[in-house]
């Protein structure tokens, strides 16, 4: 038979398929609401155990008759709302055995319930500590322990609740033979049960989520230190919120210097569900492919393959949620923040706690929007909470099937968490998802459930206990590993090269431009005083992986063990030539000493109080002449600014205090030293008052005006003063107020009264206004480098490249280091 009448054989055979498929699907359809709504009736009536018992019973063999034809719509239709049946009846079933065998397996089961163990289970969230009491496998008490607003929110005072409430139930603490806590936001580790170790707590002191829930491990050793036995107590956490289990590619992100893991997804219930579906589809988790979505206050969609979440989207960045607003849509947010219709301020709300349906509706509550809608609502908020839940139902669909774009076939999609609950929400969802795939709600959390297997599960099969030290250490290896090919160059960013005079109008500028400079000359060795904090590690890393050319070497003086724990934690490798650590008790001393001897070439503050590394280093360049007469140290900061287009210098704001007259003119000089090194021809100095006009009661406005008369006549600056903020910075304002100078808006330094002045200034325009500062200390030939904890990881790089260049312009004719 040639192939074109194969084709219209198989094209007709598929024709005829379709048909008798078709009505034996209008059958189901028919057959299968009939069914759903009487078994629905029937369990809504049900008047015992027994009779619930039967009804699972019949809903089960329905779904074993089912699974073999999921794929086809009406069957996947059909078989999600089986399943969804078949979790309510169970979970109307005393206790929550019917759950807990889902979840451990009949064989852990038997064996826990023989043994009779006393569980308590802790689960802190927002102003609330939900707990729960098990024998066995059975769920014997159930609380929510809210924290008093009059109260501060505490370990203590949550462990206080806690003690108190099983008073009231008559339950000794010392009768428990373990206890188990939802995790915080401590170091990634992949998922399972953990024993509770004091690392965690180490490791919770800079948790990258503030959350409730970095309470947990120590809410349970302090109760079970309080108990009397608690050597004797088994204390667990399981499947951490911080697990991080997706597939390399999933780490990728648009910008490479930004990379994604697996945590901040409600791992707790997402797993418990996962092993319940499994077990109600008569098949091992490992043989499942999953998408269960928890619809919480927080929002987090999962892809289960193989028993791992290989793909997900977080509960912090994946979603619009109740009170986060999920990605936005990133030019028109650059276009919000460069026209101020939106602060950082107003972002960082957005994005943790007042967007989502907060901003959308002015409700974090679901419940409340359909109350309201059917209860005073006018038509055009009905039409507009219409949309709303339109718009979240849509997130969830695309998000759920997004997930599903794998190779491999989704077996099953579930809604859990709270919102599961909402009809209105669940109903679009399931119209969207239009028999695609079965769709079973399971409404709520298994969270306590699925701490309480975890614990059972860690009696009866020990070696199921992991070892957090042990398991985060090699998750971090792994992914160093999984770096070295992420961060692998394929072409090399391109360094703007710019004329050698034109003028340095960004921080990035002056970053490729030191790169260029430091290629001509020699990379300089930076003595980083106290090397024993993270900002000092991630800023010198910075300095050290930045394009093709490395900006500077490096000696880290302090504490050895103390550093190189910190070079580990942030794979900072220490190869003796571009890092090096100074084992040293004295590290002001010893840089010192790294000056003399021309070892090093620049100082850096690290863990270090600021007075004590000046102080050392004024007594070693005055012995060392390196102090002319009249040098002055003072801080100069160039702070490139959204709305601006070029940069702007801001001095002092960091080291001299209460500068006088006398003082400010020497700090403009060091000033006028930076602005040439942008190559700023004819720097614009605006000594900055409360106004513009000198007034006698205004001190500050009297000295400026004396400033600005010590620079009359100077052909390399224009200084002015005495001049207020707005018309050195905005020139319609400079216009509006008919200001007769030459600096009407357009200041390239502004010269600050006092250190007051100056860090308020700094500070608001980094944090309200988007701005990114590099900082140096001068002081005769040596630049040194001041970040603090505050500076974002470009700001530590910009200064350290300004500083660089300062020096290579100063001593960049030496002999190659």
């Amino acid at each position: 038979m040639e192939p074109r009448n194969r084709i219209f054989d198989a094209v007709g055979e598929i024709s005829k398929s379709r048909v008798k498929l078709n009505a034996y699907e209008r059958q189901l359809e028919t057959a299968g609401g009939i069914w759903i709504e009487d078994v629905s009736g029937r369990l809504r009536d049900a008047a015992t155990e027994a009779d619930v018992n039967d009804i699972i019973i019949e809903i089960s063999s329905v779904v074993e008759s089912l699974s073999p034809a999921a794929g086809v719509k009406y069957a996947n239709t059909f078989l999600g709302k089986a399943l969804s049946l078949l979790v309510k009846a169970e979970r109307q079933m005393k206790g929550s055995k019917r759950v807990m065998r889902r979840i451990l397996g009949d064989r852990v089961a038997d064996r826990a319930e023989q043994s009779g163990k006393r569980l308590l289970l802790i689960n802190p969230g927002f102003m609330a500590t939900k707990a729960s009491i098990f024998t066995g496998i059975e769920k014997i008490h159930d609380t929510e322990l809210h924290v008093s607003p009059d109260v501060d929110d505490s370990i203590e005072t949550r462990v206080d609740s806690v003690v108190m409430w099983l008073d009231e139930i008559g339950v000794e603490l010392n009768s428990f033979d373990g206890i188990a806590c939802r995790s915080g936001f401590f170091k990634t580790i992949p998922s399972g049960t953990y024993r509770l170790v004091p690392e965690m707590i180490r490791d919770l002191e800079h948790p990258r989520i503030e959350h409730a829930s970095n309470m947990s491990v120590a809410m349970v050793m302090k109760l079970a230190e309080l108990s009397g036995r608690g050597e004797n107590m088994l204390l667990t956490t399981s499947d951490p919120v911080v697990s991080d289990e997706i597939d390399t590619v999933e780490r990728l992100t648009g910008y490479i210097k930004i990379k994604r893991d697996g945590s901040g997804a409600h791992y707790l219930n997402h797993k418990a569900v996962l092993k319940v579906l499994s077990s109600m589809l008569a098949r091992n988790a490992v043989n499942i492919s999953a998408v269960t979505a928890h619809l919480g206050y927080g929002i987090s969609i999962v892809l289960h393959q193989q028993n791992k979440v290989t793909s997900l989207l977080d509960a912090f960045s994946g979603l619009p949620t109740t009170n986060k607003c999920g990605p936005l849509d990133l030019p028109r947010l650059i276009e919000s923040r460069k026209s101020d219709d939106i602060t950082f301020k107003e972002l960082e709300k957005a994005t943790f706690s007042a967007g989502g349906l907060l901003s959308l509706a002015g409700t974090d509550d679901f419940r409340t929007l359909e109350s309201f809608r059917s209860q005073g609502a006018t038509d055009q908020q009905k039409k507009k909470i219409a949309l709303i839940f339109d718009f979240f139902s849509k997130q969830i669909t695309s998000a759920s099937l997004k997930l599903t774009s794998d190779s491999q076939t989704v077996d099953v999609i579930a809604l859990t968490g709270g919102l599961a609950n909402s009809d209105e929400l669940v109903r679009r969802v399931e119209s969207n998802i239009a028999g695609r795939y079965p769709l079973v709600l399971l409404p709520g959390s298994l969270e306590q459930e699925a701490l309480a297997a975890g614990l059972i599960q860690g009696f009866h099969e020990p070696e199921s206990v992991k070892n957090y030290v042990d398991e985060r250490d090699r998750l971090k290896e792994k992914r160093r590993e999984e770096n070295r090919l992420l961060d692998t160059v394929i072409f090399d960013r391109k360094i703007a090269y710019k004329k050698k005079d034109a003028q340095i109008l960004t921080l990035d500028e002056l970053i490729d431009s030191t790169c260029v400079t430091v290629e001509e000359h020699f990379a300089p060795r930076i003595a980083i005083v106290g090397a024993g904090n993270e900002e000092a590690i991630l800023a010198a890393k910075r300095a050290n992986e930045e394009g093709k050319y490395r900006i500077a070497k490096f000696d880290l003086l302090g504490d050895f063990a103390e550093i190189n724990q910190l070079a580990y934690d942030y794979d900072l490798i220490i190869d003796n030539d571009n890092y090096v650590i100074e084992d040293t008790d004295t590290p002001v001393d010893d840089a010192l000493a790294m000056l003399e001897s021309d070892h090093a070439q620049i100082l850096m503050k690290g863990k270090m109080h600021t007075e004590d590394l000046l102080r050392g280093i004024f007594h070693y360049m005055k012995k060392a002449g390196r102090l002319q007469k009249g040098d002055l140290f003072s801080h100069v900061f160039v702070m490139d600014i959204p709305v601006r287009n070029k940069l702007l210098l801001i001095s002092d704001a960091a080291v001299n205090t209460y500068p006088d007259e006398s003082k400010r003119v020497k700090i403009i000089e060091n000033c006028l030293k930076v602005a040439r090194l942008l190559n700023i021809k004819k720097p614009k100095v605006a000594v900055i008052s409360a106004i513009e006009n000198v007034n006698q009661s205004v001190e500050s406005s009297i000295d400026a005006e004396r400033i600005a008369e010590h620079f009359e006549g100077r052909e390399d600056c224009i200084v002015e003063g005495p001049l207020s903020f707005d018309v050195a910075m905005d020139q319609k304002i400079a216009q509006e107020k008919n200001y007769k100078g030459e600096i009407t808006g357009t200041a390239d330094v502004l010269v600050m009264p006092d250190i007051d002045a100056g860090n308020v200034l700094y500070k608001s325009l980094t944090t309200q206004s988007g701005a990114t500062a590099a900082g140096v200390i001068l002081c005769g030939d040596l630049p040194i480098v001041l970040t603090s904890r505050g500076d974002s990881a470009r700001s530590k790089l910009a200064s350290i490249s300004l500083a660089v260049k300062l020096y290579l312009s100063m001593h960049g004719n030496k002999d190659q280091k």
